[in-house]
């Protein structure tokens, strides 16, 4: 069993085991477990890999697209962002919490936003301060981006509040840089889903060793309260960002289970039903991701 360690959200002891799951890319097989709190439910990955581990899987190829400069691209990949970001406020100064490329900041529109992004990955900080500009993207924690007068209208937390060691010290912090009536948008996966219940270790945003931290709706609620915010909007993703999950997992299931070739095989015959599959997963079971806005309360 392993060690007991102390909840980051709720202080208590994280006591039951509810997943174990072997990890090998490319290295020896590495075995880790997911613990969740006996007190307020939130489910932690032990053993939780200090940075300079971390770094050895973060592949180049981990970003995705590193010579993404078409505009044009970058409106369409970011468009789910931008639209809900734009739902909530138009306008203002925006930090954006692990911006790997600054993709999200691109896209948006210089004339209506003050861009700043935070990124601690050395080869992302590197891309993205190239396409924003040095004084614009900050390296380190959120205590980094602590500047005299300077506060945010808008913070944003992009699939990254499940790579964080202490996720509750940085919605802390980050309720500290905006401005009061401010606003957190946060987008992550969703341990309560269908596909992270019924799959396992083969669901698609499991991802570890990268995350540290695995929420549910209720989870996270909860920690943004304690941390001096009221959720406004909470909603499952179930649109491309769910069919996408669930055709990675299913290819996960079916590839562990019958090998590269033959799961291949079974994938792609199975693929002309998948969208619609993905769709009935979503309405039965909640998306395989979820996003919300939170409000910073008045001190």
């Amino acid at each position: 069993m392993p060690h007991e360690e102390t909840c980051v959200s709720c202080g208590a002891l994280a006591r039951e085991r509810v997943l174990e799951a072997a990890v090998t890319a490319g290295r020896e097989p590495r075995v880790f477990n997911l613990l969740r709190c006996s007190k307020c439910g939130l489910v932690m990955t032990l053993p939780r890999l200090a940075r300079p581990a971390l770094e050895a899987y973060y592949q180049p190829e981990y970003w995705g697209r590193v010579d993404a400069d078409d505009p044009a691209w970058v409106r369409r990949d970011q468009a789910s962002r931008t639209s809900f970001l734009e739902r909530f406020r138009q306008s203002g100064r925006i930090l954006d919490v692990g911006c790997g490329l600054g993709l999200f900041l691109l896209a948006l529109d210089p004339e209506r936003w003050d861009r700043y992004g935070l990124e601690v990955m050395p080869a992302a900080y590197r891309e993205a301060q190239r396409r924003l500009g040095t004084d614009r993207i900050i390296t380190g924690d959120l205590s980094a981006a602590t500047q005299p007068g300077l506060q945010f209208d808008v913070i944003t937390f992009w699939d990254v509040l499940e790579h964080l060691p202490d996720p509750a010290a940085a919605l802390r912090q980050a309720s500290r840089l905006l401005r009061p009536g401010g606003l957190l948008l946060v987008r992550a996966p969703n341990f309560a889903s269908y596909l992270a219940r019924r799959f396992g270790a083969d669901w698609y945003e499991l991802s570890l060793p990268y995350h540290l931290f695995h929420f549910t709706p209720a989870t996270l609620t909860r920690m943004l309260e304690a941390s001096g915010f009221k959720v406004r909007m909470l909603g499952n993703s179930t649109g491309t960002q769910n069919y996408h999950a669930f055709k990675h997992t299913l290819l996960n299931r079916l590839t562990r289970l019958h090998g590269e070739r033959g799961g291949r095989l079974r994938y792609y015959l199975a693929k002309p039903t998948l969208r619609a599959w993905a769709a009935i997963s979503a309405r039965g079971g909640g998306g395989s991701s979820f996003e919300l806005c939170a409000e910073r309360l008045a001190v």
